[in-house]
């Protein structure tokens, strides 16, 4: 068994003093049911953690109970159905790896050890969102264990309260999931192409790729990096993910799109698994602490593609590292009614991501620079934010700006659900 101070790790180390009272290392849904029961007896507070990769720690908690599902991290596909069964704590990494054996596949992010859970129950952008949408958008059913600890099958039949909220209502807020079936599709060959671009046309590169993301085909998908140096350097680049053997067209066409020539162009493929690990960096990912954001987008407008490379352009300038990430919500994110899932960002341009990296145990001054930054940034692109990504949390924002419209409906359900508030923290609806 393995020793308390490292089961209550978290990916990100700043929460490393937390101190849970105890943690249950959950191996099916029974175990969540009586762990929640015993929470219930003891008035204590309670977490569910998959793969333990929220933003702001939200899946720990001091002087209350985590139920830990990482144990439920079975992986099942069924070739009659092309369904794919997944626990709730695998990580994305594996899933790929077992699902590939068969040739197929699910949307998910890129980072390896993510949960199932986790990114599914918020949304799930990833490189496969315009062909296939989110990750949300494939789940057929899942198991949940609400918070009267009854186990329970959630699908479109069954329980169709909590399939809306499930898809898009983030995690800890109606009842812990311990397994999710997905529609799966093909997984095949990937082309890469990476552009980076002279710092001097950012604005321009800005406007080109919100251009391009809705014109490029379904089958190709690009997202936009602004980066600040810790030497004071700026750059400014695409990476774009493709059919293999459309690499070359897709990286003239964004260049074509943004009307300057890439300072850097490289195309190349890769086998399905070998560009998940491209794109993950590896199978697996060291624990590392950040301070992180979001922003959603409708439109690219004038103002926007300047203020991203300014306020990029602020944090080189005070030699800090920084990164401006931009994810597409194009494509087959757009198949779905904004109602029809509790994620809201269905008419929407895309996804801004605010990331700062910081060194195992920030300082205070550190953390205040990072999250100063990126208030800077939120105020800097002012009114053109409709919201945020709810597994983008940062702290102390009103919870309502990560679901939109759909705030209202997600609250009935969780008063529904979850009468007394036995799943709260500062995060929940």
């Amino acid at each position: 068994a393995q020793d308390y101070d490292s089961v209550k790790q978290l990916f990100d180390p700043r929460f490393d003093n937390s101190h849970p009272l105890a943690i249950v290392e959950a191996a099916s849904a029974h175990d969540v049911k009586e762990a929640i029961v015993f929470a219930r007896r003891f008035d204590l507070a309670a977490r569910p953690r998959a793969g333990g990769h929220s933003y702001v720690g939200a899946s720990t908690v001091s002087d209350g109970l985590v139920i830990d599902v990482g144990r439920i991290a079975a992986t099942a596909y069924d070739a009659g159905s092309r369904l794919a069964t997944v626990g709730a704590g695998a990580r994305l990494y594996g899933v790929h790896a077992e699902l590939a054996a068969h040739g197929r596949s699910i949307p998910t992010g890129t980072c390896p050890t993510v949960g199932a859970a986790g990114l599914t129950l918020g949304g799930g952008l990833g490189v496969d969102s315009r062909a296939y949408g989110l990750t949300c958008d494939r789940l057929r059913s899942l198991t949940v264990v609400t918070a009267d600890g009854a186990i329970r099958t959630v699908d479109a039949t069954r329980n169709r309260d909590l399939f809306w909220a499930c898809r898009g209502g983030g995690g800890g807020n109606v009842g812990v999931v311990t397994s999710l079936t997905y529609a799966t599709h093909p997984a095949r060959s990937m082309g890469f192409f990476l552009v980076t671009f002279p710092w001097s046309a950012a604005s321009r590169v800005v406007r080109g790729w919100g251009r391009r993301i809705r014109q490029m085909p379904r089958t190709s998908w690009m997202n936009l990096h602004l980066e600040a140096g810790s030497d004071g350097s700026t750059r400014i680049r695409v990476v774009g993910v493709c059919r293999a053997g459309d690499e070359g067209a897709e990286a003239a066409a964004v260049q074509r799109a943004v009307g300057v020539d890439g300072a850097s162009v490289s195309t190349f493929q890769k086998s399905f698994l070998d560009g998940v690990s491209f794109l993950g960096g590896g199978t697996t990912s060291a624990r590392q602490a950040f301070a992180a954001g979001s922003d959603v987008v409708a439109a690219m407008t004038q103002s926007l593609s300047r203020a991203l490379p300014a306020v990029v352009a602020a944090r080189a300038a005070s030699h800090q590292p920084a990164a401006v990430i931009l994810d597409p919500l194009t494509g087959a994110v757009r198949d779905v009614g904004v109602g029809a899932t509790a994620f809201p960002w269905r008419r929407h341009l895309a996804d801004i991501q605010w990331y700062v990296g910081l060194p195992r145990q920030p300082t205070a001054a550190q953390m205040s620079a990072a999250y100063g930054w990126i208030a800077a940034a939120h105020h800097a692109i002012g009114s053109a934010s409709v919201g945020g990504y709810v597994n983008y949390l940062e702290p102390h924002q009103p919870i309502g700006r990560y679901y939109g419209a759909n705030l209202g409906r997600l609250r009935r359900i969780k008063r529904l659900r979850d009468p007394d508030g036995f799943f709260r923290s500062a995060y929940t609806v």
